[in-house]
């Protein structure tokens, strides 16, 4: 059998076919929404661009600021030992 004229790396699914199982999936994925669509749902899901990443990296260092604030106010009353400290 050839090499997937998709992924260009697995095999094809059939002798006479041009994609692996996995692409032929896709490409009936592609026709049953259309083009648009499934190009539209892997940019919103799957493409990163640097504004939400950033964003991204400001909620979890705000979380980890505020998981350490609550630490600290507990020890300071005495209510918490460091091996039960959770994270948020």
């Amino acid at each position: 059998m050839g090499v997937c004229s998709f992924c260009l790396v697995n095999e094809t699914d059939s002798w006479f076919g041009s994609y692996c199982a996995k692409c032929h999936r896709l490409q009936r994925t592609i026709h049953l929404f259309g083009n648009d669509k499934v190009c539209s749902i892997v940019n919103k899901v799957l493409i990163v661009d640097d504004a939400k990443q950033e964003e991204k990296i400001n909620i979890e260092i705000a979380r980890e600021l505020i998981s350490k604030e609550i630490c600290l106010k507990k020890k300071k009353k005495g209510k918490v030992n460091t091996d039960e400290i959770k994270e948020v």
